[in-house]
């Protein structure tokens, strides 16, 4: 039984190994070669989706961006203030936005003010060639929409941006940071090269009206909506595109308290879409669709895999009346898993340094601090295997504009 067990954790560690290798190509790639993107055709009519759940002290600063757009003509803003009680909906009008209250507490989550928010504006008439979807703590640089209107057309009618943070400060803040960071450079830039497909992670997004129109609104309903939805887009053999020239910022948890129900909530629905839309992508897979091979290599659950690989090693030192051999086994695994996440949080890091806006000194420490804050998913992971995880909001605080952002970059640099 141990060598068996010791075998289990082998074939663990075998299929982590070939998703990093994986992803180290794609890094590879994106250090000697940069995607390029037409000239942006400003001819395009859009629509902002924001939903918000008592969001009144950053959803001003979000608001403010929209309209400091260099996009000719702008986009229509519309806010779904979603089982608000404080004064979102009052704020999002006074910052121009048209707004709709919806309550329902049955329904929670994302995906269904979301639907609801489309079916308001459609019920009105209104049509649009697209819809960007941000949360209410976002910020987005000036040249947001343009830029991501030169990314959007037949081949891409879906378009993520480059996800940056506004808060980077702190072991678990900067560990999420450094996750949107790498993810945007080392992932999405080279998945445009290859001319596959990347995937939609929650917000500053485009997506066309023709998809939402036929999908009949938004009924991506899963604990990972936006996963969910990738998934099916790539099935359905659609391209997600990426621009790294739009950069948007979003506010993280800076408490570990305040970040495991929210990755809780990412590693339950990431299980639920595996469960869902596995099978179908790893027969794509097979019949040569290059996209839904790359998904099932980039996002396994790799935090799985090791902590697998662990129980059963441990499992098989244990049964084999060799417990000493568990503490050097646990101990090389640590060592090994912390300086490869070390690596890619310092290569992030300082490929991207002028992107960070925090001190050199937040910078620097984030890279030793990253390999901790990846191991805190080892317990979230698998507590989410077994507990029962619902929609929770996560409370934003940050009351910060896109200047102030700036500021702080040059002052702290």
């Amino acid at each position: 039984m141990a060598r068996e067990l010791m075998m289990l954790s082998q074939a663990m560690m075998a299929a982590l190994f070939v998703c990093c290798l994986y992803q180290g190509f794609y890094t590879l790639l994106t250090l000697v070669k940069k995607p390029h993107y037409p000239a942006p055709a400003c001819q395009r009519r859009y629509a902002v989706l924001i939903c918000a759940r008592n969001e009144q002290a950053v959803l001003p600063q979000l608001l403010e961006s929209i309209r400091a757009q260099d996009y000719p003509g702008g986009a229509d803003v519309y806010v779904a203030a979603d089982n608000c009680t404080d004064a979102t909906a009052a704020v999002a009008r006074a910052g121009g936005a048209t707004c709709f209250e919806r309550f329902d507490r049955e329904h929670i989550g994302k995906g269904y003010a979301l639907d609801y928010l489309l079916h308001r504006i459609w019920a009105l008439g209104r049509r649009y060639d697209g819809y960007f979807v941000f949360d209410a703590d976002n910020l987005l640089q000036p040249d947001f929409l343009r830029q991501m209107d030169a990314a959007f057309g037949p081949e891409c009618p879906i378009v993520t941006g480059y996800r940056n943070s506004k808060n980077y400060r702190g072991w678990i803040a900067g560990g999420y940071a450094l996750c949107f960071i790498r993810e945007a450079r080392y992932l999405n830039a080279a998945r445009m090269m290859l001319g596959t497909s990347c995937t939609v992670t929650g917000t500053g997004f485009l997506v066309s009206e023709q998809i939402l129109r036929e999908a009949g609104g938004w009924p991506w309903h899963l604990l990972c909506e936006d996963f969910q939805f990738s998934a099916e887009q790539i099935l359905a053999g659609r391209r997600i595109g990426y621009c790294a020239n739009a950069e948007f910022f979003d506010e993280q948890p800076e408490t570990l308290a305040a970040s495991i129900p929210q990755r809780m909530r990412w590693c339950k629905g990431f299980m639920q879409v595996l469960t869902r839309y596995g099978f179908s992508m790893a027969r794509g897979a097979l019949r040569g669709n290059f996209a839904c091979a790359d998904v099932l290599l980039c996002n396994m659950p790799m935090i799985l895999f090791s902590a697998l690989s662990l129980i059963f090693a441990a499992a098989s030192s244990l049964l084999a009346g060799h417990p000493a051999a568990l503490l050097g086994t646990v101990a090389a695994m640590a060592a090994g898993s912390y300086l490869s996440l070390l690596g890619m949080g310092a290569l992030a890091c300082a490929t991207e340094w002028k992107h960070i806006h925090a001190s050199a000194g937040q910078k620097v420490l984030s890279c030793f601090t990253f390999p901790l804050y990846m191991a805190t998913y080892l317990p979230i992971a698998l507590a989410a295997c077994f507990a029962k995880v619902g929609w929770t909001p996560v409370r934003h605080t940050v009351q910060m504009d896109l200047g102030q952002l700036k500021a702080r970059g040059r002052k702290t640099a």
